[in-house]
Order: C-alpha cells, then structure tokens, then sequence
C-alpha cells in the first residue's frame, strides 16, 4: 500500500494502487528500468563533481575546505581503529593530549565510517572519503527519486529531474567541499517517507518503530541533518493539516502514537551516545564564536553557487560565508520558472501550498540572526534570534536551513516537469510542451554543477609510513609537530589519518570546550609554544631565543607529554623553523623526510 499526501477536493484525483487505473498495471517493470537509468546517471555526475579528488589520489586536497576534509579522514580511520582495536567510538585519545577529543560531538559519522571501513584499511582514507562522497551524492538523488516516484508524480522523468536537484543542487556540491556526512541525505527520503506512515490507523507500533530505527541510523551520520529533518516534516505536516481540516482530524492520533512509538525506540538506543556527547569528557555547549552568526544574503537567493555553469567566485565570496555554506544559492531562473508554475497550475494543491510555507519558514530562519543584503548590513533582525538561543538550537548554523529548501524545490520542480509533460503538444499554432520544456532546460542549465577544487598535496612523510616514529616516541608520550597540529597546520592530523600509525599528538581540528565553563571553541587554548611556532610558520620574524622561552617551551613539553618534536621537510618556512627550534633545544637528526628531536622524559 502507498502512503500519499492527500490533495485538496479541487486537485484531479490520482490513482493509489494499480488496480484504480489499468494504464499503471505495467508500471513496475517502467519503474524498475528507469531507476536504474536514474541511478547510473546520478552515479555517472557524482563521479564527475569529484573528479578531482580521483585524480589526485591519496593526496588529493579540497582546495575550499582543506580542515574539514583532514577531519572527516581522521574520523575514517577512528572507525578502523574501533571495529580492528575495540577503540573507544565515541572519545579519542590520540587528539589533543593530554585531553582527548570528544567525537560524538563533532560529528563521529560512525554510521559511514564503520561500513567504509574495509575500504578504509584497503585504500585508506583519501579513497574512502572519495566513495562517501560519490555515495552520498548519488544516494541522496536516487533515494529523493523514489520518494517522488511514490508520493508525488507518476512520471519517471519528472522524479528524477526533482531527484537530480536533491542530490546535486548548489547547497548539496558547496557541503562536498569536505562536509560528506551533510551530502549523505540518503536516509532523509526514508525518514520524510516514515513520517507519512504514521497517518496509517492501527500501524502505529510497526509505523513508529521503523522511524525509530531510522532516527538512529541517521543520529550516527548526522544529527544536525536529522533535527533539521524533523523541523521540515513538522512545518510541512502542520501547514497541511491546516489547510486540510480532514486530513487534520484522521491523522491526529495514528501520528502521535507512531511519534511516541519512535520516540521510544530512539530515546532508549540513542541514551547512552547522547550521555556521552552532552555530558561525556570534554563535551561542551553551542558552537564556537562567529559559527551561530553564518546566516544566508537576501541576495543569494537568486544568485548562482560559485561550482555551477552560472557561477561568478567574486559574487559568492560576498554573499556567502565560505564555499562550503552557499546553501541558498538557486538561481532566479529557476525561481522563477517555479513560481510560474505554481501561478499557473499548481496553487490550488494543498501540497503545493503546504510546500509554499514550509519553504518560506525555512528562507526565513536561513538568514539567521541579523539580516543582510548584498553583503551589507541590515537594521532587520533575523527570525532566528530568539530561537538561536534555545537547547539543541544553540549549536545550528542558520545558513544550513538553506538545504531544507533544496528537497521543497526539487519537488516543486517534479510537479513542474510532469505539469510540462501533460500540456498539450500543439495549440493554436504554438507547442506548449516544447515551450515548457525549453524553460525547464533554461532554469537548470546555470545550475550544472562543475567539478570541486582540489590541488595535490605532500605525501606523508616515510618517517611515519616506515614507522621510524616509534623509536623517538615511547608508549604514553606524543608525537608534536612543527608547527603545532590545528585548523591552519593539520599535517600531523592528516598523517595519523592516512598513515593508520596510531601516534597521540598534541592539538587538532575539532571542537571543544572553551576558556569559560559552557563555551565552545576551535581547538584546544594556544599555549606559549604553540603560539610561538604558528606564528613563525605564517611569516613572523624569528625571536631571539631567551631562557625564559627555553622554559616555556619545557613546560608546554612537559604538558604534551612530548617524545619528540617532529618538522616536515615540506613545510614552507622549514629552514627558519628548524634554527628556531635548533636554537630552543638543540640539533635534531634529518631522516625519512623530517627533522626530529627527541624530548627527555619529563622530570
């Protein structure tokens, strides 16, 4: 039986099962045959949107977001380390010594890293991180085709173009500059499709556990993309029940029992991760400063994403945050192409209007706290700002709401192709469906995703593949690199996560608590050292080294607990670096494409 979105008295009637319409009989061998063709053409684009990142292998770097894309390597490997070793899933040690790093809260992505994990110990991570984008990419336009193919259209054609804008439209290819667990939406469809199941009388128990199951599923790829989820789905079904006084009275209860029903089964399989998370070692509250204020330009709207056939780079650096967020970057072509549908055909559908609304919440909270245009402040607050303050909401970045909008188009968009298909071929002496055709075709061609900017990286050095590092690093003590691994200096974050050599280092990328008790912050507090050699690496003239340096840099030793200081040769400024620290602690030994020095055991 199919679950549908009931319309409003004045829609045409559409069949449910095969038997309502003998022209369906035949559908599923047409089904079958088109999804596959819609599978391998999503397959086909993923693989050319991550051109790049083949190319260039296990060194392969996103130029746009290098941070992100070392992290989510790092925790592929963490995922090896936890089915090989038993380690921990939720906390490692080996980040930021002595305190470790809290994984669950940012974003442990167990959910794909566990599966990968073969693939991971076969290829390693760059090949890993590659696949998961491939798959999320694909997967999330090929689960959104079934979604419409069952729920919203009966044309093939017009799911899979509604399809092809869930999975590669402008927010999905700007989260692929290393936010894979954000372009993983497969799961998504199945949550939406769950949640109409919950309108079926007597089922409540089947209906609520299997969204149950899926929340969980999805809370290990990521919960941000679920609470979003749930936000979307409670707009949408109570914009239609509002509009719908039937459909309100039937659903009512069969919903709030199925809900009670998944809230059980993911209260009860989710408590001790979410434990461990908000109240485990090293959790902590909202987001970092500056990250809670990334909120969507009025202007973006109608602009196009920098990685499109219509994209200007010097527009977007203004009206986005970074490259990774151009969440709300559609086009005006095919704004408008959508809303000439909907004037047209589509308004009198409560769908349609249901859709209408939870897309204009979701703009809305996309622009986050404080409204800008064109780059330039406004005096408008932002409908965020009261509700940005809240628990759970502390910590969303507001400009991410922008991708709730993505899947509302792309099934104005299916309604819209399969309006086209059904206008008459000639009238009057025009072709209507050739005309609406065209259009279609205009409003996507600037949206056509190009491939994502990558460069080729240093190889990991051998004093690390060779596992030279162990004879300077004893059981209990860290590897330290030069500078100091964080979000600007990843090299020894990437070499543990390419390598698989389980070394602990001082430092990372993450997020963790801040200075002040329920704060948040990028990376662990700078100590003296830290600060020092950042500094020199990213242009500083040198110091004159001081007795008092040579203790700072002892103390912040002793705090790492250190087994050796380690410079790669490729590291820009790798001469300057190596007489500052020679000058700190004496000559280093020159070996497998580094210079070490060894720390004595701290006293």
């Amino acid at each position: 039986m199919k679950t549908e979105i009931r319309e409003s008295p004045h829609a045409p009637p559409r069949p449910t099962t095969p038997s309502e319409h003998p022209a369906r009989v035949r559908a599923p061998r047409r089904v079958d045959r088109a999804g596959a063709l819609a599978a391998t053409a999503y397959l086909v684009m993923a693989g050319f949107v991550t051109f790049g990142l083949w190319r260039d292998g296990a060194r392969a770097v996103l130029v746009a977001n290098p941070q992100d894309h070392v992290f989510f390597q790092f925790v592929l490997q963490h995922a090896v380390g936890v089915l090989r070793d038993g380690t921990d899933p939720f906390l490692t040690a080996d980040m930021n010594t002595p305190y470790g790093v809290n994984l669950m809260a940012n974003t442990v992505i167990l959910g794909l890293g566990l599966p990968l994990a073969p693939i991971t110990l076969l290829w390693g991570t760059q090949i890993s991180f590659s696949v998961l984008v491939v798959a999320g990419l694909a997967g999330t336009a090929a689960a959104w085709f079934w979604f419409f193919r069952r729920h919203l259209v009966t044309s093939p054609l017009a799911a899979a173009v509604g399809g092809a804008l869930c999975g590669f439209g402008p927010g999905m290819i700007s989260q692929a500059n290393g936010h894979p667990n954000w372009t993983a939406q497969f799961l998504v469809p199945l949550l939406v499709h769950a949640a109409l199941r919950l309108r079926e009388p007597g089922r409540a128990l089947r209906n609520g556990a299997v969204l149950g199951l899926l929340v969980v599923a999805q809370a290990f790829v990521n919960e941000e993309v679920l609470l979003y989820t749930a936000l979307g789905c409670a707009v949408f079904l109570a914009a239609y029940a509002a509009y719908d006084a039937d459909a309100r009275r039937a659903g009512l209860r069969p919903v709030l029992r199925g809900a009670l029903v998944a809230a059980a089964v993911g209260g009860v399989l989710l408590a001790y991760p979410l434990y461990r998370q908000f109240f485990g070692p090293e959790s902590f509250r909202g987001l970092p400063p500056g990250a809670s204020a990334f909120g969507a330009d009025l202007a973006s709207f109608t602009a196009f994403p920098r990685l499109s056939l219509g994209g200007n780079p010097d527009l977007t650096k203004v009206l986005a945050p970074n490259d990774a967020e151009q969440n709300t970057f559609f086009g005006w072509p095919l704004l408008v192409l959508l809303a000439l549908a909907v004037v047209a055909r589509l308004w009198q559908r409560v769908l349609v209007r249901a859709l209408l609304l939870t897309a204009a919440v979701f703009a809305l909270f996309a622009l986050g706290k404080q409204v800008f245009a064109g780059g330039e402040r406004t005096a408008l607050p932002g409908l965020w700002r009261p509700l940005g303050v809240l628990p759970l909401l502390e910590s969303v970045v507001p400009v991410r709401f922008g991708l709730v909008l993505l899947p509302v188009l792309g099934a104005l968009l299916a309604l819209t192709v399969e309006l086209v298909r059904s206008l008459p071929r000639q009238a009057g002496g025009l072709a209507p469906r050739r005309l609406g055709a065209a259009l279609v075709v205009l409003a996507l061609v600037p949206l056509v995703p190009l491939p994502l900017l990558t460069v080729r990286g240093p190889a990991v050095p051998k004093f690390i593949t060779e596992g030279t590092w162990q004879r300077y690093v004893p059981p209990g003590r860290t590897l330290v690199t030069i500078p100091v691994t964080s979000a600007k200096h990843s090299e020894g974050m990437r070499w543990w996560a390419q390598s698989g050599q389980r070394y602990a280092f001082p430092g990372g990328y993450f997020i963790g608590p801040g200075r002040e008790p329920g704060t948040a912050a990028f990376g662990p507090p700078q100590r003296p050292t830290d600060l020092l050699l950042a500094a020199v690496a990213e242009g500083a003239k040198p110091p004159k080294v001081t007795g008092r340096m040579r203790d700072g840099l002892r103390a912040d030793l002793r705090f790492w607990r250190a087994g050796a200081l380690v410079l790669p040769d490729g590291e820009p400024r790798a001469d300057v670096l190596r007489r500052l620290v020679t000058d700190l602690i004496g000559p280093g030994d020159r070996t497998g494409g580094v210079t070490v020095w060894p720390v004595d055991p701290p006293g």
